[in-house]
């Protein structure tokens, strides 16, 4: 069988397999998932030249690697380097890029994904249970409020797409900034469980703060639950507009925000400080604020519920490890390192990826605790500087 017909097989079992939990979130038996992310490994290594080279050299190939823990994964950094793609590219390839901001300027990260609809399957069923709070018990009533309109077209729907709420974004569209994977993200669960009214609210420069506040008032207005997606910093300079203008909607309950990323990027700015403003501003209360982990790198996503440093839930089909970060080792439970991802939605990439984040593990449940500062940690650098050199 050619890679691309191998890669595609895995590629619908995956979806079938997340839309399924999407239905019925239950945990999955960890022989399954050791058994799915060393056939996306057996791949890679396959087909995957560079990435074949720096296993080799690690002593690791798919007869010696006996478990998804033993997976070489890739450093972050390497995706500014070389390009980890198991199909040739196509022409209905998204390509995504990191912002740079990282260790400053220079060279961007690319994540190639060559199956686009795997990525829709693995992105859907979690925001509908981890941010709009999704069953099957409430899907009636959404599709009576969206006047019987179907479940979201496409892969990976899961649970029927409950569109009890009207979404509005505040990031960027896709179609404005087409190498970004969290404005794909956002435009496509916008389309897939939005209610009727649900718009975008931002430009190529960022939020609108005038559609913004109509959007809302519209909700207000209506007795429609919004759903605002945001960055924080983006959340910050909305709430900054209505704050300056003595400006405040109570939208109304049910209502929810997800933001992505934290507080990098701006001194003095805490997550805490965002969420009491918003129950100010808007009327949600930090509970119903939902951070959403992810990175280009990666195709699934965490998320949490608690204000401060969320403990960040994911699907089954991603497990984090907690790592020593000068020596790679596996750390107990609790304390912190490096975080290392095994993402099965990456099947088409690379299916283990270690970064320079730093978090702990607390019963399944991941604690971002930030970037590691300055240098990147010494594991991070060898590994990344043997992929580098399996270049050849």
């Amino acid at each position: 069988m050619e890679r691309r017909d191998r890669l595609n097989a895995l590629a619908e079992e995956l979806e079938e397999r997340f839309a399924a939990w999407g239905r019925d979130p239950r945990p999955w038996p960890d022989d399954l998932f050791g058994e799915l992310a060393l056939r996306a490994f057996e791949l890679q290594f396959e087909h995957v030249p560079v990435y074949r080279e720096y296993c080799r050299r690690r002593g690791a190939d798919p007869a010696s690697v006996d478990g998804w823990r033993a997976v070489p994964p890739v450093p972050t950094a390497a995706f500014r380097e070389v390009e980890l793609t198991v199909a040739a590219p196509g022409p209905g390839d998204l390509v995504f890029r990191t912002s740079g901001t990282t260790r400053g300027g220079g060279r961007r990260g690319t994540h190639r994904v060559t199956h686009p609809d795997l990525y829709r399957a693995a992105l859907r069923p979690p925001f509908a249970r981890f941010v709009l709070g999704g069953s099957r018990g409430r899907a009636e009533a959404g599709r009576a409020r969206a006047g019987g309109r179907p479940a979201g077209e496409g892969a990976g729907a899961g649970a029927e797409a409950i569109r009890d709420h009207r979404i509005g974004s505040l990031v960027t569209a896709f179609e404005e900034a087409p190498d970004s994977s969290l404005s794909f993200m956002c435009d496509d669960v916008l389309r897939t469980f939005g209610a009727p009214g649900s718009r975008q609210l931002a430009g190529e420069s960022g939020p609108d703060a005038g559609a913004a506040l109509a959007f809302a008032e519209g909700c207000a207005a209506d007795g429609v639950p919004a759903c605002l997606l945001a960055t924080t910093l983006g959340l910050d300079a909305w709430l900054r507009e209505l704050e300056a203008g003595g400006t405040s909607v109570e939208l109304p309950a049910g209502s929810v925000i997800m933001d992505t990323g934290g507080a990098k990027g701006r001194d003095g700015l805490e997550r805490d400080d965002v969420l009491r403003r918003a129950r100010s501003a808007l009327g949600v209360p930090p509970g119903r604020v939902v951070n959403e982990l992810g990175m280009t790198e990666l195709l699934s996503q965490r998320y949490g519920r608690v204000p401060g440093r969320p403990l960040l839930e994911g699907p089954p089909w991603l497990k984090t490890r907690v790592l020593d970060p000068t020596t790679l080792e596996p750390l107990p439970e609790g304390e912190a390192g490096v975080l290392c991802h095994v993402d099965l939605a990456n099947a088409g990439s690379a299916v283990a990826v270690l970064t320079e984040d730093l978090g702990r593990m607390r019963g399944g449940a991941l604690e971002w605790v930030g970037r590691s500062p300055g240098a990147p940690p010494r594991g991070c650098s060898l590994a990344t500087a043997e992929l580098l050199e399996a270049r050849g």
